[in-house]
């Protein structure tokens, strides 16, 4: 999330930190309709840098109160940039709305924009935490369901198998990292290298030992020297799948 105020006048700085560990190309996505249209500037200014354009489910009350059409309004921004490759960060999140006040809302709001993304053939970035019926029930009633990630995994297994049995890509964070998170490695064991992204979410969720501080960019490489060993495989064969993954996916 490179648009977020906490990498503001930093940007620049950042991206050449990433590259200094090797990373050559980063994917920024949005998570209201404000951030998607500074994230079609970012992308323009920045030759390394890639967008996604979307509202994330706990921004739905923004587009509810409003006479927004988000369609319309996603549509013209990916229009408008080549370097616009996906619809994200959208989804599902019922973690601190435990009554499912706002289910509808979500729902209507990601149905609308997985359409989008079918229609424009383009990816999407998934975003689903507490949220496995009700995630399910949408993709069920899609007619067609595109092409994809659910990133920062951390639902139940089962509903792994389901995402993978949809043709789905999995990405990790650096949350992986942490005390307490066999869980998760379990989760990365059963992802196939070929379905298998590393991500940052930056600027949240920054691995050990940075954990605390500021997630950057370049931090990617840290998790993903992490989920080589705990998937049993070379550092270099990981980043080298992973990075080839993301790049078949989002098309750059």
């Amino acid at each position: 999330h490179l648009t977020d105020k906490r990498f503001t006048d930093e940007v620049e700085m950042v991206i050449e930190e990433a590259k200094g560990v090797e990373v050559e190309q980063i994917i920024a996505p949005a998570t209201s309709l404000e951030d998607a249209k500074v994230v079609v500037k970012l992308v323009e200014k920045y030759k390394e840098v890639y967008g996604l354009v979307g509202v994330h489910p706990e921004n739905v009350g923004e587009i509810e109160r409003s006479e927004i059409k988000i369609k319309d309004e996603l549509r013209s921004l990916i229009n408008g940039s080549k370097k616009i490759v996906g619809i994200g960060e959208i989804g599902l999140d019922f973690y601190y709305d435990k009554e499912h006040k706002r289910e509808r809302g979500q729902s209507q709001l990601f149905e609308e924009q997985l359409a989008l993304a079918e229609e424009m053939n383009l990816p999407v970035m998934i975003h689903s935490r507490s949220a496995e019926k009700e995630m399910r029930e949408v993709l069920q009633g899609m007619e067609k369901i595109p092409r994809g990630q659910f990133h920062c995994f951390g639902e139940s297994e089962e509903f792994l198998s389901y995402v993978l049995g949809k043709g789905f890509y999995v990405s990790f964070c650096g949350n992986v990292t942490y005390k307490g998170a066999e869980g998760l490695h379990q989760l990365v064991k059963k992802v196939p290298l070929e379905r298998l992204l590393v991500e940052t979410d930056a600027p949240y969720l920054a691995p050990v030992p940075m954990r605390g501080t500021r997630n950057n960019p370049a931090n990617v490489r840290i998790t993903a020297e992490f989920l080589a060993v705990v998937k049993g495989v070379g550092f270099e064969s990981l980043a080298k799948k992973t990075t080839e993954n993301a790049q078949e996916l989002y098309g750059i």
